[in-house]
Parts: structure tokens; C-alpha cells; sequence
């Protein structure tokens, strides 16, 4: 969107683009409201000044065709599922969800010949989910998503990947470019599988060859000391022996370095292992330990009408927690974490327990580093197992020896959940509060990967079925306007 520079090449836009960030709100002014993040301010303030009588120079023109811009706006804020929302009304009041289906609904409101969507499904329920799908599949003009989301992601029909620094595109969903990436990965394996038994080969050929040309040497000073020879020619044929050694030789070191290149270069191309031990031993949950007890529990944010919660569960559960966005999910996290207290009734838990925010500033002080973090954690595992640890969560070398401030929103989750179960007394209930809203796709495989090895008990809000679905969840307990819902999950 021209916002940078590329630091080699060029960007060519053609059109009208809307630009929609990840922070809807970034670069907004103190005080913004609703009309801003629509993106509709100035047509706002020019039909405020016409009707007003107090009309600035261009104000007729920039409304022609917009005098109905308050009715639209209000459309589209209903469509949004906001349709309780005034133009005025301020942003800071408002969830994160909101903020996202307020700018959404601006950029569907553009007339734009293009968008472009930075993780559009951040912070959405699944009736705002809905919505979003609805209005992309009838949206006119040029799409161009970012996003995280597989569900979203199956709908757009070309997928462009970024790996290894290089865009590749495919001309397919989600799930086809997938299956592309499978193909091509068992292609390269086979292929490395196959240079690494030909460089075997050529080893022990070299030895051989070694060998033969150890005992050839042998035999011909042998020959030479008994033949009737004068010293000229003997230094000819032994100089002309050494030449051909030297050239055999070298020849199969220049054999042997090209196989090492090619092992190399195929190995690169495949892509990294998900998988990561993510728990301690400590974690586990014996199938009879009593891990949370709620008792005519009532949340803070519940009208008294509000039906209270009586529930028990033992053992190493696992469950998803889903709802409405303003249902009370993070709020009931925060009252099983112990971090605020029920309007009425109990809630208590029988095992430690480590809540984790979308922030993750709980268990990573802006100014320390991640390793710095276990450290003071008296973290049971030394520096090298820890660093390797956190290359496998996807910490490169140099950012887990930054301060937490400097790391992107992904890299902070991987790194509270680090600090979470690799201290000396590691979680074994994790409650976890939207975990993939900043992860990329690699990342977010690689948390399913390892929160299913995660031998402890588990709470998960999300909003993301894909995710949920992976975890192997025992219960999905659902917030709703009738009341809670507790249901097993089959398989």
C-alpha cells in the first residue's frame, strides 16, 4: 500500500485499493470514533457543516453521491451485527471484535476496486465469521487476504505462499495448495533418500578406488626397482604415475563435493518439523485429580437473570471453549485462573494453573528476554536444551535473547507458553485466551502439534474451528444468551 519501501524491486498498484490492518485502530488519533475506523470521517463532518448551513469550499462536491452516507453507514453497521452503534460512538469503548466489524464494514462500504485484509478474522465470532464470508464471496472487485484462518482460507480460490523468502503461487484453496506442498515434500524426501545411498556409493567407490591405487603403486615401485631401467626413465614413469594418481583423485574429490552440494541444497528444501515437546513431566494430570470445581458460579458480566454454572472435571480434560464475542469467555478464564472473583458461588481448581492471554504479558515482562524469563523461573532445563526447545517453537537465535517488547505477537505466545511449562513448577492446567490470533500457519500447526502431547489438563477459547478440532478436545462448553452448555466430544 506504499507504506514502505522495497528493498530491491517495485510494487506497481492499479486502482483504488482499502487497506484494512491486523490493528484496525493503528494511527487512528485519541479519541477516534466509530465514523473514523468506517473510514467515512470526512463526508461525515461535510454533511455535518452542510446541514449546519455552514457549507466549506468542495463539501457539495465531495458529497455527490454520498448524501445518503448516514443510512449506509447505519446499514452496514447492522449487517455487522452493530447495529446498536452511533457514528460518534467512541472506539476506546469497544472489544476488539467490534473495532474489526467496524472496519470491515468500512471497506465493504469503500467502492474500492481492491482490498486488501490483514488477518480479517481476527477477534470474530462465528456468526461475525459468517458475516465476513458472506461479504467477500459477494464483494465485486479484487480480494487479496492474509490471513491464518483455514476456514476463510478455503474460500479464496489462489494462494500465494511465502517460504524461504520466496512468494509461490498456486492456483487453488487452501486445502489444494496443501496437498501440493504434501506432494512436493514426499518428491523431495524421495529424492534426498536416493542422493544420500548414491553418496554411499561413491564413498565406498572412492575407498576402493583409494585401494587399488595404494596396491598399483606398490606393485609398480616393486617392478621399477627390478627392471633394468636408467634413472631417467624411471623418474618418467613415476612422475606420469603420480600425474594420473593426482587426477583421479582429485576427480573423485570433485565428485564427492558436488553429491555433499546436492544433499545440501535438497535438504533445504524441505520444510521444518512441527513437531516440539512442549511439557515436562511435571505436567501430567492423573486421571482422578480433581481439576476444577464451580459451584452456583455466576460471572461479573452476567445479568442476574444469567443461569449460574455447577461443574466438576477431573483428569487431564481438554476444552473448548466458544461463544458469542461479550458471552464472558476471558472473563471465565479469569476467574479460573484465580485473577477475579465470582459475583456469586465458587470456582475453584486442584491443580497449578497458568493463564495466557492474547497479550502473554503475565509470564514475559516486557524488558526481559524469554530466556531471561526462565531463568528467573529457575527453569529445571540448562540454556542449551532451552534454546533448542525454543527453535523448535520457532524463537530464532537472536529473539530469545531480545526483550519480550521487541517480539512480533506470535513470538510472545510461543514464549509465555515456554514460561508457562518450563519453569520449576510447569502448568498443568493451561488456559489459553485466543493462542492463534498472531500465530502464521506454520506456527499455529506447529502449537496443535504440540498442545496435543501437552499431558495436562486444557482450556481453550477460540473462535477457530480448525484449531479447536485438531486439539483431540473432550468438551466443548459453550456461552450462549440461554446459558452455558457442557457437551463430550465424540471420538
Amino acid at each position: 500500500m506504499g507504506l514502505r519501501t522495497p528493498s530491491a524491486g517495485r510494487v506497481e498498484r492499479h486502482g483504488r485499493w482499502y487497506y484494512v490492518r491486523q490493528q484496525p485502530e493503528a494511527g487512528l488519533p485519541a479519541g477516534a470514533q466509530v465514523i473514523d475506523l468506517l473510514g467515512l470521517a470526512p463526508w461525515f463532518r461535510a454533511l455535518e457543516r452542510v446541514e449546519r448551513g455552514e457549507p466549506e469550499d468542495g463539501d457539495i462536491d465531495a458529497l455527490d453521491g454520498r448524501w445518503q452516507l448516514r443510512e449506509h453507514a447505519a446499514e452496514a453497521l447492522a449487517a455487522a451485527g452493530l447495529s446498536g452503534l452511533h457514528a460518534q460512538s467512541p472506539l476506546a469503548r469497544l472489544s476488539g471484535g467490534e473495532r474489526t466489524r467496524i472496519a470491515l464494514a468500512g471497506a465493504f462500504l469503500s467502492g474500492a476496486d481492491g482490498l486488501l485484509l490483514d488477518e480479517p478474522s481476527n477477534h470474530l465470532d462465528a456468526g461475525a465469521r459468517t458475516w465476513l464470508s458472506n461479504q467477500l464471496q459477494r464483494w465485486p472487485g479484487h480480494i487479496i487476504t492474509i490471513s491464518h484462518d483455514r476456514a476463510l482460507l478455503e474460500q479464496i480460490p489462489v494462494t500465494v505462499a511465502l517460504q524461504a523468502e520466496r512468494l509461490a503461487r498456486h492456483g487453488g484453496n487452501y486445502a489444494s495448495w496443501q496437498s501440493a506442498v504434501r506432494q512436493q515434500q514426499a518428491a523431495i524426501s524421495a529424492e534426498l533418500d536416493h542422493l544420500r545411498a548414491e553418496r554411499k556409493r561413491a564413498s565406498r567407490e572412492r575407498s576402493a578406488a583409494h585401494d587399488a591405487q595404494q596396491r598399483r603403486h606398490a606393485h609398480n615401485q616393486r617392478q621399477g626397482s627390478q627392471a633394468n631401467l636408467d634413472g631417467l626413465t624411471k623418474g618418467r614413469r613415476k612422475d606420469g604415475a603420480q600425474a594420473y594418481d593426482g587426477r583421479e583423485t582429485q576427480k573423485r574429490e570433485q565428485q564427492r563435493q558436488n553429491l555433499d552440494n546436492e544433499v545440501r541444497e535438497t535438504f533445504s528444501r524441505l520444510l521444518p518439523d512441527t513437531g516440539v515437546v512442549l511439557a515436562l513431566p511435571q505436567s501430567h494430570v492423573p486421571a482422578n485429580r480433581r481439576v476444577l470445581t464451580c459451584e452456583r458460579l455466576r460471572l461479573p458480566c452476567h445479568p442476574p437473570s444469567f443461569p449460574a454454572l455447577d461443574l466438576c472435571l477431573n483428569g487431564p480434560v481438554r476444552i473448548g471453549i466458544t461463544g458469542p464475542n461479550g458471552a464472558g469467555k476471558s472473563t471465565f478464564l479469569d476467574l479460573v485462573a484465580g485473577e477475579l472473583r465470582p459475583v456469586h458461588g465458587r470456582c475453584e481448581t486442584g491443580v497449578r494453573c497458568a493463564r495466557i492471554d492474547q497479550n502473554a504479558s503475565a509470564y514475559l515482562p516486557a524488558a526481559l528476554s524469554v530466556l531471561q524469563a526462565l531463568s528467573r523461573l529457575n527453569s529445571p532445563l540448562t540454556e542449551s536444551e532451552l534454546r533448542t526447545r525454543l527453535a523448535q517453537l520457532g524463537l530464532a537465535a537472536d529473539t530469545v535473547t531480545r526483550p519480550s517488547a521487541h517480539y512480533s505477537g506470535g513470538e510472545r505466545m510461543k514464549a509465555a507458553l515456554a514460561c508457562a511449562l518450563w519453569g520449576s513448577e510447569p502448568a498443568q492446567l493451561l488456559l489459553l485466551d485466543e493462542p492463534g490470533n498472531h500465530l502464521d500457519l506454520p506456527a499455529l500447526e506447529a502449537l496443535e502439534h504440540a498442545l496435543i502431547a501437552y499431558p495436562g489438563a486444557l482450556m481453550v477459547v477460540s473462535h477457530d474451528t480448525h484449531f479447536l478440532n485438531a486439539l483431540a478436545l473432550t468438551h466443548r462448553l459453550h456461552i450462549g444468551p440461554g446459558g452455558w452448555r457442557l457437551e463430550p466430544v465424540s471420538g
